[in-house]
């Protein structure tokens, strides 16, 4: 059939963020079962190809480069999914300053081009509700969770009953987001032993991880999931971190640890991408 356009600012071969891997699992599903026509960052999309392309079906990542121009023409005359992974509603994509994260409504944006959308989907049930009170969207779904390759969660296997030193891992990161002094504030305040960690090449990160007893993660936004925090639970590493920001420590699920989360979270993997199919 491939029928699918799968539309991002960035794929995993460009940057190996949480949302380039989360969709990256999604792409590979899409292909393997004949779904995918073709991948496309937004900043390489014409007119032109949309023109051409108005019988496909759209999935939308990340879209921060995507001109207005093309939204326009993506709402008027394309049948779409918005994959949201943090808040494009608002201009700053972060509304941690603002009380309850309900932003004013001077700056909220890209209201139609999500009411618009077949579906929109978040990555959690705090996620949704963020949006649901900013929004009024009657288009809104949510998974529970990020997701893993097969391959991703043998890695995890792997390392289970690996021997563990005495310190947490901070992530060494310049994102403001992400907040790495925080997280040393933290530690020496409490004189918790740490050290900092950080690889461009995602496996040889999770391996490094799985040495550690913890991990030490601030946040400066309201974290839709975030990867990590189950990627530690799944190395029986002790998460720390500020709970009303982090979505995944809401859900049912988030006090198993080991193969017990990686099984759950293969399970979710795997009933999400079933939606997606449905939906399609």
């Amino acid at each position: 059939m491939n029928d699918v356009i799968f539309l991002a600012d960035l794929f995993k071969e460009d940057f190996t963020g949480g949302a380039e891997l989360h969709d990256d699992v999604v792409i590979q599903y899409l292909d393997n079962n004949n779904r995918l026509y073709c991948k496309k960052r937004t900043s390489e999309l014409t007119e032109e190809f949309i023109y051409e392309n108005l019988d496909k079906k759209w999935i939308i990542g990340n879209f921060s480069n995507l001109n207005i121009n093309n939204i326009m023409l993506l709402i008027n005359n394309c049948e779409y999914i918005l994959y949201e992974h943090d808040y494009k509603f608002i201009d700053i994509r972060n509304p941690i300053h603002f009380p309850n994260f309900i932003v004013p409504e001077h700056k909220i944006v890209n209201v139609n081009f999500y009411k618009c959308a077949k579906k929109v989907i978040c990555l959690s049930k705090m996620h949704r509700n963020i949006f649901e009170k900013n929004i009024n969207l009657d288009n809104i779904e949510n998974f529970n969770c990020s997701m893993w390759s097969d391959e991703d969660l043998d890695l995890f296997i792997s390392l289970q009953g690996r021997d563990k030193n005495d310190k947490f891992a901070i992530i060494k990161s310049n994102n403001p987001n992400k907040k790495t002094l925080d997280s040393i504030n933290y530690c020496e305040k409490r004189s918790l032993k740490y050290d900092l960690i950080n690889s461009p090449v995602y496996h040889k990160f999770i391996d490094t991880l799985s040495c550690y007893k913890g991990l030490v993660f601030m946040t400066g936004h309201p974290e839709p999931t975030p990867r990590v925090a189950i990627e530690a639970k799944m190395l029986n590493c002790k998460f720390i971190s500020q709970k009303h920001l982090i979505g995944v420590a809401h859900e049912d699920y988030f006090h198993l640890t080991g193969e017990e989360m990686i099984e759950k979270v293969r399970s979710m993997r795997d009933h999400s991408l079933k939606r997606i199919v449905e939906w399609l």
